[in-house]
Protein backbone atom coordinates (compact mmCIF):
# COMPACT_ATOMS: atom_id res chain seq x y z
CA UNK A 1 0.00 0.00 0.00
CA UNK A 2 1.11 3.48 -0.93
CA UNK A 3 1.98 6.03 1.53
CA UNK A 4 -1.16 8.17 -0.49
CA UNK A 5 -3.51 5.31 0.02
CA UNK A 6 -2.55 5.15 4.00
CA UNK A 7 -3.21 8.41 4.09
CA UNK A 8 -6.86 8.27 2.53
CA UNK A 9 -7.49 5.39 4.68
CA UNK A 10 -6.35 6.87 7.87
CA UNK A 11 -8.61 10.66 6.90
CA UNK A 12 -11.46 8.05 6.37
CA UNK A 13 -11.39 5.78 9.14
CA UNK A 14 -13.73 7.53 11.17
CA UNK A 15 -16.57 7.80 8.26
CA UNK A 16 -16.92 4.33 7.90
CA UNK A 17 -16.15 5.20 3.89
CA UNK A 18 -13.81 3.17 2.15
CA UNK A 19 -10.71 3.79 -0.02
CA UNK A 20 -12.60 3.15 -3.79
CA UNK A 21 -15.38 6.21 -2.00
CA UNK A 22 -12.81 8.42 -0.89
CA UNK A 23 -11.13 8.27 -4.43
CA UNK A 24 -14.47 9.03 -5.81
CA UNK A 25 -15.03 12.05 -3.60
CA UNK A 26 -10.94 12.66 -4.53
CA UNK A 27 -12.24 12.64 -8.33
CA UNK A 28 -14.86 15.33 -7.91
CA UNK A 29 -12.77 18.30 -6.71
CA UNK A 30 -11.51 20.46 -9.06
CA UNK A 31 -8.70 23.18 -8.77
CA UNK A 32 -10.13 26.73 -9.82
CA UNK A 33 -8.06 28.96 -11.96
CA UNK A 34 -9.50 32.49 -12.54
CA UNK A 35 -8.38 35.53 -14.57
CA UNK A 36 -9.74 38.78 -13.11
CA UNK A 37 -10.61 42.21 -13.48
CA UNK A 38 -12.45 44.09 -11.20
CA UNK A 39 -14.07 47.74 -12.52
CA UNK A 40 -12.80 50.72 -10.74
CA UNK A 41 -14.31 52.86 -8.25
CA UNK A 42 -12.02 55.42 -7.12
CA UNK A 43 -11.44 56.09 -11.43
CA UNK A 44 -14.61 55.13 -12.66
CA UNK A 45 -13.39 55.14 -16.50
CA UNK A 46 -10.72 52.67 -15.39
CA UNK A 47 -11.08 48.83 -14.66
CA UNK A 48 -8.27 47.01 -12.55
CA UNK A 49 -4.93 45.45 -13.92
CA UNK A 50 -5.37 41.54 -14.85
CA UNK A 51 -5.03 39.60 -11.49
CA UNK A 52 -5.54 35.61 -11.05
CA UNK A 53 -6.63 33.53 -8.52
CA UNK A 54 -7.30 30.28 -7.28
CA UNK A 55 -9.72 28.22 -5.74
CA UNK A 56 -11.72 25.11 -5.25
CA UNK A 57 -14.85 23.93 -6.37
CA UNK A 58 -16.75 20.36 -7.14
CA UNK A 59 -18.95 18.77 -9.38
CA UNK A 60 -22.70 18.36 -8.82
CA UNK A 61 -25.16 16.94 -10.72
CA UNK A 62 -25.43 17.86 -14.71
CA UNK A 63 -21.83 18.33 -14.78
CA UNK A 64 -21.99 21.43 -12.80
CA UNK A 65 -19.32 22.98 -10.66
CA UNK A 66 -19.97 24.46 -7.99
CA UNK A 67 -17.66 27.38 -6.42
CA UNK A 68 -17.65 30.57 -4.17
CA UNK A 69 -18.56 34.02 -6.12
CA UNK A 70 -15.18 35.62 -4.80
CA UNK A 71 -13.15 33.34 -6.59
CA UNK A 72 -14.81 33.89 -9.92
CA UNK A 73 -16.68 37.46 -9.61
CA UNK A 74 -15.72 39.65 -12.55
CA UNK A 75 -13.29 36.74 -14.14
CA UNK A 76 -12.81 37.34 -17.80
CA UNK A 77 -11.20 33.56 -18.12
CA UNK A 78 -11.93 30.62 -16.59
CA UNK A 79 -10.41 26.94 -15.93
CA UNK A 80 -10.63 23.64 -14.03
CA UNK A 81 -8.08 20.88 -13.30
CA UNK A 82 -9.10 17.85 -12.03
CA UNK A 83 -6.58 15.68 -9.68
CA UNK A 84 -3.57 14.82 -10.66
CA UNK A 85 -4.76 15.33 -14.73
CA UNK A 86 -2.44 18.01 -15.53
CA UNK A 87 -5.14 19.16 -18.79
CA UNK A 88 -7.31 22.69 -18.06
CA UNK A 89 -10.87 22.58 -19.26
CA UNK A 90 -12.00 25.88 -20.18
CA UNK A 91 -15.85 26.71 -17.95
CA UNK A 92 -17.85 29.65 -17.74
CA UNK A 93 -19.96 31.07 -15.21
CA UNK A 94 -23.59 30.30 -15.35
CA UNK A 95 -24.95 31.77 -12.09
CA UNK A 96 -23.30 33.93 -9.34
CA UNK A 97 -24.55 34.71 -6.08
CA UNK A 98 -22.98 37.74 -4.24
CA UNK A 99 -25.32 37.21 -1.27
CA UNK A 100 -24.08 34.01 -0.30
CA UNK A 101 -21.22 34.04 -2.02
CA UNK A 102 -22.05 31.13 -4.45
CA UNK A 103 -21.53 30.70 -8.46
CA UNK A 104 -22.32 27.69 -10.82
CA UNK A 105 -19.57 27.03 -13.41
CA UNK A 106 -20.54 25.16 -16.73
CA UNK A 107 -18.24 23.12 -19.16
CA UNK A 108 -17.54 25.10 -22.37
CA UNK A 109 -17.50 22.29 -24.03
CA UNK A 110 -20.01 19.38 -22.40
CA UNK A 111 -17.77 17.15 -24.17
CA UNK A 112 -14.92 17.78 -22.15
CA UNK A 113 -16.50 16.79 -18.68
CA UNK A 114 -15.28 14.03 -17.12
CA UNK A 115 -17.76 11.09 -16.11
CA UNK A 116 -17.07 11.42 -12.15
CA UNK A 117 -19.23 11.02 -9.14
CA UNK A 118 -21.13 13.93 -8.33
CA UNK A 119 -21.43 15.15 -4.72
CA UNK A 120 -24.74 15.31 -3.02
CA UNK A 121 -25.74 17.71 0.19
CA UNK A 122 -26.73 16.61 3.30
CA UNK A 123 -27.70 19.43 6.01
CA UNK A 124 -26.30 18.93 9.42
CA UNK A 125 -25.90 21.79 11.90
CA UNK A 126 -24.60 19.78 15.14
CA UNK A 127 -22.00 20.74 17.33
CA UNK A 128 -18.95 18.49 17.45
CA UNK A 129 -19.33 16.77 14.67
CA UNK A 130 -16.53 15.54 12.73
CA UNK A 131 -15.95 16.92 8.86
CA UNK A 132 -13.14 16.35 6.09
CA UNK A 133 -12.33 19.20 4.41
CA UNK A 134 -11.11 18.75 0.76
CA UNK A 135 -9.11 22.12 -1.37
CA UNK A 136 -6.16 23.67 -3.02
CA UNK A 137 -4.62 26.13 -0.30
CA UNK A 138 -1.86 27.94 -0.39
CA UNK A 139 1.55 25.70 0.00
CA UNK A 140 0.89 23.29 -2.62
CA UNK A 141 -0.74 22.49 -6.06
CA UNK A 142 -1.96 18.93 -5.10
CA UNK A 143 -5.30 18.54 -3.22
CA UNK A 144 -5.08 19.24 0.04
CA UNK A 145 -7.38 17.03 2.96
CA UNK A 146 -8.13 18.10 6.57
CA UNK A 147 -9.95 17.00 9.20
CA UNK A 148 -11.65 19.07 12.35
CA UNK A 149 -15.02 19.58 14.32
CA UNK A 150 -17.65 21.36 13.84
CA UNK A 151 -17.22 23.52 16.76
CA UNK A 152 -19.81 26.70 16.45
CA UNK A 153 -23.00 27.44 14.37
CA UNK A 154 -24.14 31.35 13.90
CA UNK A 155 -24.94 34.36 11.96
CA UNK A 156 -21.61 35.76 10.92
CA UNK A 157 -20.60 38.24 8.06
CA UNK A 158 -19.76 37.32 4.80
CA UNK A 159 -16.81 38.67 3.84
CA UNK A 160 -17.65 38.69 0.07
CA UNK A 161 -21.20 40.60 0.57
CA UNK A 162 -21.29 41.86 3.80
CA UNK A 163 -24.16 40.51 4.80
CA UNK A 164 -25.12 38.26 7.60
CA UNK A 165 -26.49 34.79 7.09
CA UNK A 166 -25.81 31.60 8.45
CA UNK A 167 -22.05 29.80 9.10
CA UNK A 168 -20.83 26.65 10.32
CA UNK A 169 -17.34 27.00 12.24
CA UNK A 170 -14.75 24.21 12.07
CA UNK A 171 -11.33 24.11 13.74
CA UNK A 172 -10.44 22.19 10.15
CA UNK A 173 -7.58 24.22 8.58
CA UNK A 174 -9.13 26.47 6.11
CA UNK A 175 -6.88 28.92 4.29
CA UNK A 176 -6.51 31.03 0.85
CA UNK A 177 -7.09 28.78 -1.89
CA UNK A 178 -10.03 25.86 -0.03
CA UNK A 179 -12.76 28.66 -0.82
CA UNK A 180 -15.59 27.01 -2.98
CA UNK A 181 -14.40 23.20 -1.24
CA UNK A 182 -16.83 20.67 -0.08
CA UNK A 183 -16.88 20.25 3.46
CA UNK A 184 -17.84 16.54 3.90
CA UNK A 185 -19.80 14.43 7.13
CA UNK A 186 -20.20 10.44 5.70
CA UNK A 187 -19.61 11.26 2.11
CA UNK A 188 -22.29 14.54 2.28
CA UNK A 189 -21.56 17.88 1.47
CA UNK A 190 -22.72 19.86 4.63
CA UNK A 191 -20.96 23.41 3.64
CA UNK A 192 -18.74 24.47 1.34
CA UNK A 193 -15.77 26.28 2.95
CA UNK A 194 -15.30 30.11 2.07
CA UNK A 195 -13.71 32.08 4.59
CA UNK A 196 -11.10 32.17 7.48
CA UNK A 197 -9.88 34.51 10.46
CA UNK A 198 -6.36 35.63 9.68
CA UNK A 199 -5.39 36.45 13.07
CA UNK A 200 -6.48 33.70 14.78
CA UNK A 201 -5.20 29.97 14.54
CA UNK A 202 -7.91 27.26 13.73
CA UNK A 203 -11.18 29.01 12.56
CA UNK A 204 -12.43 28.35 9.67
CA UNK A 205 -15.92 29.15 8.18
CA UNK A 206 -18.39 27.29 5.91
CA UNK A 207 -21.79 28.05 3.93
CA UNK A 208 -24.16 25.48 5.09
CA UNK A 209 -25.54 22.90 3.03
CA UNK A 210 -29.07 24.24 3.59
CA UNK A 211 -28.28 28.35 2.04
CA UNK A 212 -26.43 25.97 -0.91
CA UNK A 213 -29.24 24.05 -1.72
CA UNK A 214 -31.64 27.39 -1.70
CA UNK A 215 -29.14 29.09 -4.19
CA UNK A 216 -29.57 25.81 -6.33
CA UNK A 217 -33.80 25.76 -6.01
CA UNK A 218 -33.61 29.43 -6.66
CA UNK A 219 -31.82 29.16 -9.65
CA UNK A 220 -34.02 26.59 -11.06
CA UNK A 221 -35.77 28.99 -13.00
CA UNK A 222 -33.10 30.47 -14.67
CA UNK A 223 -33.15 33.71 -12.54
CA UNK A 224 -31.58 34.13 -9.38
CA UNK A 225 -33.71 36.28 -6.78
CA UNK A 226 -32.02 35.49 -3.42
CA UNK A 227 -33.08 35.17 0.24
CA UNK A 228 -35.85 36.86 1.17
CA UNK A 229 -35.67 39.87 4.20
CA UNK A 230 -38.22 40.67 6.35
CA UNK A 231 -37.45 44.65 5.65
CA UNK A 232 -37.60 45.61 9.58
CA UNK A 233 -35.10 47.20 11.89
CA UNK A 234 -35.16 46.22 15.51
CA UNK A 235 -33.81 46.96 19.24
CA UNK A 236 -33.02 44.11 21.76
CA UNK A 237 -35.37 44.05 25.03
CA UNK A 238 -32.96 42.77 27.41
CA UNK A 239 -34.21 45.38 29.93
CA UNK A 240 -36.97 44.28 31.80
CA UNK A 241 -37.71 47.51 32.93
CA UNK A 242 -38.77 48.51 29.08
CA UNK A 243 -40.93 45.04 28.56
CA UNK A 244 -42.66 46.05 31.79
CA UNK A 245 -43.39 49.04 29.99
CA UNK A 246 -44.01 47.71 26.57
CA UNK A 247 -46.87 45.28 28.53
CA UNK A 248 -44.59 41.95 27.85
CA UNK A 249 -46.03 39.18 30.47
CA UNK A 250 -43.17 37.47 32.78
CA UNK A 251 -40.98 35.31 30.68
CA UNK A 252 -42.61 36.40 27.64
CA UNK A 253 -39.79 37.57 25.32
CA UNK A 254 -39.17 39.55 21.69
CA UNK A 255 -37.74 42.24 20.07
CA UNK A 256 -38.89 46.14 19.63
CA UNK A 257 -39.24 47.22 15.70
CA UNK A 258 -37.36 50.52 15.25
CA UNK A 259 -38.37 51.14 11.48
CA UNK A 260 -40.41 49.71 8.76
CA UNK A 261 -39.32 49.43 5.22
CA UNK A 262 -42.43 50.93 3.71
CA UNK A 263 -41.61 49.33 0.33
CA UNK A 264 -41.82 46.15 1.74
CA UNK A 265 -44.98 43.96 2.07
CA UNK A 266 -44.12 43.88 6.31
CA UNK A 267 -45.84 47.30 6.18
CA UNK A 268 -48.86 45.77 6.26
CA UNK A 269 -48.44 43.79 9.51
CA UNK A 270 -45.96 45.89 11.77
CA UNK A 271 -45.14 49.34 12.51
CA UNK A 272 -42.90 51.01 14.63
CA UNK A 273 -42.90 49.95 18.62
CA UNK A 274 -44.19 46.79 17.89
CA UNK A 275 -42.62 43.26 19.44
CA UNK A 276 -41.99 40.29 17.68
CA UNK A 277 -42.69 37.54 19.58
CA UNK A 278 -42.98 35.12 17.26
CA UNK A 279 -42.30 34.02 13.39
CA UNK A 280 -43.35 30.59 12.61
CA UNK A 281 -43.64 28.92 15.41
CA UNK A 282 -40.41 30.22 17.13
CA UNK A 283 -40.20 32.35 19.92
CA UNK A 284 -38.06 35.27 19.44
CA UNK A 285 -35.59 35.50 22.40
CA UNK A 286 -34.41 39.36 24.20
CA UNK A 287 -31.59 39.45 21.29
CA UNK A 288 -33.38 38.29 18.24
CA UNK A 289 -32.18 34.64 18.39
CA UNK A 290 -34.61 31.57 18.20
CA UNK A 291 -33.89 28.23 19.14
CA UNK A 292 -33.17 26.31 16.33
CA UNK A 293 -31.80 22.62 17.49
CA UNK A 294 -31.89 21.05 21.42
CA UNK A 295 -28.43 23.04 22.34
CA UNK A 296 -28.04 26.06 20.52
CA UNK A 297 -29.39 29.38 19.54
CA UNK A 298 -29.38 31.76 16.46
CA UNK A 299 -30.71 34.89 14.85
CA UNK A 300 -33.94 34.61 14.00
CA UNK A 301 -33.07 35.78 10.53
CA UNK A 302 -32.40 31.39 9.83
CA UNK A 303 -35.92 31.43 9.61
CA UNK A 304 -35.47 33.33 6.27
CA UNK A 305 -32.54 31.30 4.61
CA UNK A 306 -35.51 28.58 4.26
CA UNK A 307 -38.23 30.72 2.73
CA UNK A 308 -38.63 31.67 -1.24
CA UNK A 309 -40.13 34.68 -2.34
CA UNK A 310 -43.84 33.86 -2.55
CA UNK A 311 -44.18 31.93 0.61
CA UNK A 312 -46.06 33.26 3.53
CA UNK A 313 -44.53 33.47 6.88
CA UNK A 314 -46.52 34.31 10.36
CA UNK A 315 -45.95 36.56 13.01
CA UNK A 316 -46.76 36.99 15.98
CA UNK A 317 -46.75 40.62 17.49
CA UNK A 318 -47.65 42.70 20.61
CA UNK A 319 -49.29 46.25 19.69
CA UNK A 320 -50.34 48.67 22.80
CA UNK A 321 -50.72 45.56 24.69
CA UNK A 322 -52.49 43.07 22.42
CA UNK A 323 -50.92 40.21 20.98
CA UNK A 324 -52.12 39.66 17.50
CA UNK A 325 -51.22 37.02 14.75
CA UNK A 326 -51.02 37.90 10.98
CA UNK A 327 -49.26 36.46 7.57
CA UNK A 328 -47.74 38.33 4.92
CA UNK A 329 -46.58 37.42 1.56
CA UNK A 330 -42.70 37.75 1.27
CA UNK A 331 -41.70 39.62 -2.04
CA UNK A 332 -39.13 42.05 -3.09
CA UNK A 333 -39.18 45.93 -2.57
CA UNK A 334 -41.88 47.91 -4.17
CA UNK A 335 -38.61 50.36 -5.37
CA UNK A 336 -35.52 49.41 -5.65
CA UNK A 337 -33.00 50.18 -3.27
CA UNK A 338 -31.75 54.11 -2.99
CA UNK A 339 -27.89 52.37 -2.22
CA UNK A 340 -27.19 49.42 -4.75
CA UNK A 341 -26.69 45.98 -2.90
CA UNK A 342 -23.41 44.83 -3.73
CA UNK A 343 -23.15 43.40 -7.27
CA UNK A 344 -19.28 42.63 -8.31
CA UNK A 345 -19.99 42.41 -12.11
CA UNK A 346 -21.66 45.95 -12.11
CA UNK A 347 -19.59 48.82 -13.45
CA UNK A 348 -19.79 52.07 -11.58
CA UNK A 349 -21.91 54.54 -12.92
CA UNK A 350 -20.47 58.09 -13.07
CA UNK A 351 -20.30 61.53 -14.21
CA UNK A 352 -17.62 64.16 -14.47
CA UNK A 353 -17.43 67.89 -15.30
CA UNK A 354 -15.35 70.75 -14.37
CA UNK A 355 -12.89 67.98 -12.86
CA UNK A 356 -15.58 66.62 -10.21
CA UNK A 357 -16.28 62.78 -9.85
CA UNK A 358 -20.26 62.04 -9.75
CA UNK A 359 -21.15 59.21 -8.45
CA UNK A 360 -24.12 57.00 -7.53
CA UNK A 361 -23.45 55.20 -3.93
CA UNK A 362 -23.13 51.87 -3.65
CA UNK A 363 -21.83 49.09 -1.53
CA UNK A 364 -19.63 48.61 -4.12
CA UNK A 365 -17.90 52.00 -3.80
CA UNK A 366 -18.24 51.40 -0.08
CA UNK A 367 -16.26 47.92 0.17
CA UNK A 368 -13.66 48.70 -2.24
CA UNK A 369 -12.79 51.88 -0.08
CA UNK A 370 -12.78 49.98 3.50
CA UNK A 371 -10.49 47.20 1.35
CA UNK A 372 -8.14 49.97 0.18
CA UNK A 373 -7.98 52.26 3.26
CA UNK A 374 -7.78 49.75 6.38
CA UNK A 375 -7.01 52.55 8.75
CA UNK A 376 -10.39 53.31 10.48
CA UNK A 377 -9.35 57.02 10.09
CA UNK A 378 -10.22 57.17 6.42
CA UNK A 379 -13.50 55.31 6.46
CA UNK A 380 -16.40 57.51 4.69
CA UNK A 381 -18.65 57.46 8.01
CA UNK A 382 -20.70 60.19 6.29
CA UNK A 383 -21.59 58.21 3.37
CA UNK A 384 -21.98 54.88 5.65
CA UNK A 385 -24.23 56.45 7.54
CA UNK A 386 -26.34 57.45 4.40
CA UNK A 387 -26.86 53.70 3.70
CA UNK A 388 -29.51 53.37 6.60
CA UNK A 389 -30.56 56.45 7.14
CA UNK A 390 -31.50 58.49 4.04
CA UNK A 391 -34.73 60.50 2.20
CA UNK A 392 -37.31 58.17 1.16
CA UNK A 393 -38.74 60.38 -1.26
CA UNK A 394 -35.15 59.70 -3.60
CA UNK A 395 -34.00 57.05 -6.01
CA UNK A 396 -30.11 57.70 -5.41
CA UNK A 397 -27.49 59.67 -3.18
CA UNK A 398 -25.24 60.99 -5.44
CA UNK A 399 -22.26 62.32 -4.22
CA UNK A 400 -18.38 63.63 -5.03
CA UNK A 401 -15.73 60.78 -5.39
CA UNK A 402 -13.25 63.43 -5.64
CA UNK A 403 -11.88 66.34 -7.71
CA UNK A 404 -9.10 66.62 -10.46
CA UNK A 405 -7.18 69.71 -10.10
CA UNK A 406 -8.02 71.71 -12.81
CA UNK A 407 -8.87 75.97 -13.25
CA UNK A 408 -12.41 75.32 -13.15
CA UNK A 409 -12.48 73.83 -9.67
CA UNK A 410 -10.55 75.91 -7.83
CA UNK A 411 -11.33 76.00 -3.77
CA UNK A 412 -12.65 72.23 -4.21
CA UNK A 413 -9.72 70.72 -5.01
CA UNK A 414 -9.75 68.55 -1.68
CA UNK A 415 -13.50 67.06 -1.68
CA UNK A 416 -13.62 63.16 -0.66
CA UNK A 417 -16.82 61.78 -0.50
CA UNK A 418 -19.05 64.32 -0.60
CA UNK A 419 -22.44 63.43 -0.59
CA UNK A 420 -24.83 66.13 -2.70
CA UNK A 421 -28.48 66.68 -0.84
CA UNK A 422 -29.65 69.74 -3.35
CA UNK A 423 -28.48 70.88 -6.76
CA UNK A 424 -30.21 74.95 -7.29
CA UNK A 425 -32.03 74.62 -3.92
CA UNK A 426 -34.45 71.00 -5.50
CA UNK A 427 -33.91 67.51 -4.28
CA UNK A 428 -31.69 65.39 -6.57
CA UNK A 429 -34.51 62.72 -7.64
CA UNK A 430 -32.17 60.53 -9.60
CA UNK A 431 -29.09 60.61 -11.37
CA UNK A 432 -30.52 61.30 -14.83
CA UNK A 433 -31.78 64.51 -12.54
CA UNK A 434 -29.08 65.83 -11.23
CA UNK A 435 -27.35 65.51 -14.60
CA UNK A 436 -30.57 67.77 -16.07
CA UNK A 437 -30.54 70.31 -13.13
CA UNK A 438 -26.43 70.28 -13.31
CA UNK A 439 -26.42 71.56 -16.55
CA UNK A 440 -29.85 73.61 -16.55
CA UNK A 441 -28.14 77.04 -15.54
CA UNK A 442 -24.80 78.15 -16.05
CA UNK A 443 -24.19 78.41 -12.41
CA UNK A 444 -24.86 75.30 -10.44
CA UNK A 445 -25.42 75.32 -6.77
CA UNK A 446 -24.76 72.27 -5.08
CA UNK A 447 -25.42 71.69 -1.05
CA UNK A 448 -23.86 68.64 0.70
CA UNK A 449 -26.13 67.23 3.86
CA UNK A 450 -24.03 69.99 5.98
CA UNK A 451 -25.40 72.33 3.97
CA UNK A 452 -21.80 73.76 2.42
CA UNK A 453 -22.35 74.91 -0.69
CA UNK A 454 -20.40 73.57 -3.83
CA UNK A 455 -20.40 76.43 -7.08
CA UNK A 456 -20.05 74.87 -11.00
CA UNK A 457 -19.63 76.97 -13.65
CA UNK A 458 -21.38 75.67 -16.62
CA UNK A 459 -19.19 77.88 -18.84
CA UNK A 460 -16.29 77.39 -17.95
CA UNK A 461 -17.01 74.06 -18.05
CA UNK A 462 -17.60 73.46 -21.03
CA UNK A 463 -14.13 75.02 -22.55
CA UNK A 464 -12.06 73.02 -19.93
CA UNK A 465 -14.24 69.09 -19.68
CA UNK A 466 -11.97 68.13 -23.20
CA UNK A 467 -8.89 69.37 -21.57
CA UNK A 468 -9.66 67.66 -18.56
CA UNK A 469 -10.39 64.70 -20.18
CA UNK A 470 -7.07 64.88 -21.86
CA UNK A 471 -4.59 65.93 -19.09
CA UNK A 472 -6.31 62.81 -17.10
CA UNK A 473 -6.42 60.26 -19.86
CA UNK A 474 -10.00 59.68 -19.15
CA UNK A 475 -11.57 57.65 -21.91
CA UNK A 476 -15.36 58.81 -21.00
CA UNK A 477 -16.58 61.84 -19.26
CA UNK A 478 -19.84 59.60 -18.35
CA UNK A 479 -20.44 55.58 -17.74
CA UNK A 480 -22.09 54.16 -20.88
CA UNK A 481 -25.94 54.09 -18.75
CA UNK A 482 -25.97 57.88 -19.70
CA UNK A 483 -26.39 58.83 -23.31
CA UNK A 484 -24.83 62.09 -23.55
CA UNK A 485 -23.72 63.99 -26.27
Amino acid sequence: MSINESIVDYCYFFTGLTSLQAQEIEDSVVKVFAAKQSHNYFEPWKSSSIGRSYATGFIIANNHILTNAHAVSNARYIQVRFGNNPKKHDVQLEYLSEDYDLALLKFVDKKEAPKVTPLNFAESLKLKEKVVVYGYPVGGDKLSITEGIISRIQLYKYAFSQKQFTTIQTDAAINPGNSGGPVLIDGKVIGIAFQGVSRANNIGYMIPAHIVEHFLDDIKDKHYDGIPTLGVKWKSLESSIHRNMLGMKKGETGVLVKKVNQYMPIRLVLQKNDVILKIENYKIGIDGSIQFNKNARIGFSYILEKKKFGDTIKITYLREGKRITKSVKLAKPSKKEVVDVYRSEVPPSYFITSGFIFEKLSINYINQYKSVYRNPVYTPYDLINLIDDHPDDVDAIIFIVSVLPDISNEGYQELRNVAIKEINNQKIKNFDDFITQLKSKRYAVLKDFKDNEIVIDNQLSSQRDKKIKEIYNISSLHSKDFKLE
